[in-house]
C-alpha cells in the first residue's frame, strides 16, 4: 500500500508567517523613534566662528519614554535631518557662550537686521531668516534609534536556527516518505 506524502507539511511556513528571519528583519516591531518632545521648547545661538546656528530643543524617545534636552549644530547636520538620520549632537552647555537667535511666533512686523527665526507654538518646524531674507525651513529631528537593528542582529541565530529546523524537518519527512515508498531498499549504481 503507497503512503501519501502528507501535503499539510508544505503548509507548515506560510501558515506559520514564513521565514522568522526574513520577518524579523523586515517588519518594524522593533524599531522606535526619537521625535521632538511635544512642547520642543525650540532655542537658537549663532556660532559666527562656525558660521552655523547651534539647535536645542527637548527630544522624545520612543522607547524609553523619556524626554531630554538635545543641542545640534544646524548647518553641519542639514543633510542628516533631510535624511531623517540621527544629527550629530553637542554639548547643551555650548549655548551657554552663544548669542541667542529671538524666535516669533509669527512673522515681525518690524523686522530685524539680525538673524531671527519663525516658528508656531509647539511646532518641529522653523523659518530661518536673515533680515527680510529667508534662509529655510527645518525641522527638528526625527530618526529611528538604531536600537532595533542591533536587537535583530541579537535574535537572528536564533531564527535562523527555527528557519533551518524548519526546512530540515521538511526535508527529513520527504525523504522519509521517499524511502517508504521504496519498501525502504536503496539502489546505488
Amino acid at each position: 500500500m503507497r503512503r501519501m506524502f502528507p501535503l499539510w507539511l508544505l503548509l507548515l511556513p506560510p501558515l506559520t508567517g514564513g521565514c522568522l528571519t526574513h520577518k524579523l528583519w523586515t517588519e518594524s516591531d522593533l524599531d522606535e523613534w526619537n521625535e521632538p518632545g511635544v512642547n520642543p521648547g525650540l532655542r537658537l545661538f549663532r556660532d559666527e566662528k562656525q558660521d552655523d546656528f547651534l539647535v536645542l530643543y527637548d527630544e522624545y524617545s520612543d522607547r524609553y519614554y523619556t524626554t531630554h534636552e538635545r543641542a545640534f549644530f544646524l548647518k553641519t547636520n542639514e543633510q542628516r535631518l533631510r535624511q531623517h538620520r540621527e544629527p550629530v549632537f553637542s554639548d547643551t552647555n555650548a549655548a551657554a557662550s552663544l548669542p541667542s537667535v529671538p524666535i516669533y511666533k509669527a512673522a515681525p512686523t518690524n523686522v530685524p537686521d539680525w538673524f531671527y527665526a519663525v516658528n508656531a507654538t509647539n511646532s518641529a518646524m522653523f523659518d530661518l531668516y536673515s533680515g527680510p531674507r529667508e534662509l529655510g525651513t527645518y525641522s527638528l529631528p526625527f530618526y529611528d534609534d538604531g536600537e532595533g537593528r542591533m536587537e535583530r542582529i541579537l535574535w537572528t541565530p536564533l531564527t535562523a536556527t527555527v528557519d533551518l529546523t524548519i526546512i530540515g524537518g521538511v526535508v527529513a519527512i520527504i525523504c522519509w516518505d521517499a524511502l517508504a515508498e521504496s519498501n525502504g531498499s536503496v539502489s546505488v549504481n
